[in-house]
């Protein structure tokens, strides 16, 4: 391959996100996650619902992202970047497996919520780390803003994989198709086959952004919530003060990267 296109910061934030620690600060509560794109991800949706159902599935989260405020958004302004870089000149397209809980709310919103992995290779024939899930495949347009792994990064340990990235804020249409006799036979980590199948047209370009304030550091309390449902806390028994200062300070950060890929600034 070509030498990669991305800055190092931005490869190192690729690359913490896939789960590679090479070189990172051993010790470091903030990298010492190589399932960091759990944790990413469930921040940027607008309840605790995301996070309930991964730890229910036996992920964990890493409370030190939000407690590190400057490093989170300079990980997430790094990515953005590197999705810029990676945009396509050509059309292709990526298959993803989804939790049908988290296609529910971006399905109703019209666009990516987070970041959204997809294999240019196609469906795997089990998932065993997801409940319930949907079939999903994506069309996405020449200029979409994306990262293709195995293009952007010098070293790629998932080549296999053959992994595009795609970024939230990216509007789509849907439309329901019938599930292959091949599809019907994917599992999720029950056993139980896909609910659905899904055609997804991304539209290339970032939904529009609204002008948003910086974000809000996480107060302690919130972070404990984030520390609670990991260990896996009943959000029933959560203080509700607590989960609140945690979902605003969610739609800050997520209103404000929304404006940070939109506009670069």
């Amino acid at each position: 391959m070509t030498h990669s296109p991305l800055t190092a910061e931005e490869a190192a934030a690729v690359r913490f996100y896939e789960g590679d620690l090479t070189g990172l600060p051993a010790g470091d509560p903030f990298y010492a996650d190589d399932r960091a794109y759990v944790s990413l991800n469930a921040l940027l949706f607008p309840d605790i619902a995301s996070e309930t159902v991964r730890v229910r599935e036996g992920k964990t989260l890493n409370p030190a992202l939000p407690a590190d405020l400057p490093r989170l958004t300079a990980l997430y302004r790094a990515l953005f970047s590197a999705a810029k870089k990676g945009a396509q000149p050509r059309q292709t397209e990526g298959w993803r497996v989804e939790r049908a809980a988290d296609f529910a709310r971006y399905s109703a919103a019209g666009r990516t919520l987070s970041f959204t992995s997809t294999s240019q290779g196609g469906f795997l024939p089990a998932y065993g780390d997801k409940r319930g899930i949907v079939l999903l495949h994506f069309t996405v347009p020449a200029g979409t803003p994306c990262i293709i792994m195995s293009e952007l990064l010098d070293d790629y340990r998932k080549a296999d994989e053959q992994e595009l990235l795609l970024p939230p804020f990216l509007p789509f249409s849907l439309s329901e198709r019938p599930l292959t006799d091949a599809e019907c036979r994917i599992t999720d980590q029950t056993g139980a086959p896909p609910d659905a199948a899904y055609e997804i047209v991304l539209t290339g370009q970032y939904a529009p952004s609204l002008p948003a304030e910086p974000p809000l550091p996480f107060p302690p309390e919130a972070i404990g919530v984030w520390a609670a449902l990991s260990a896996g806390a009943d959000p029933a028994a959560l203080l509700p003060d607590a989960v609140h200062a945690l979902l605003r300070c969610k739609k800050r950060l997520t209103a404000w990267l929304h404006q940070i890929a939109t506009n670069g600034e």
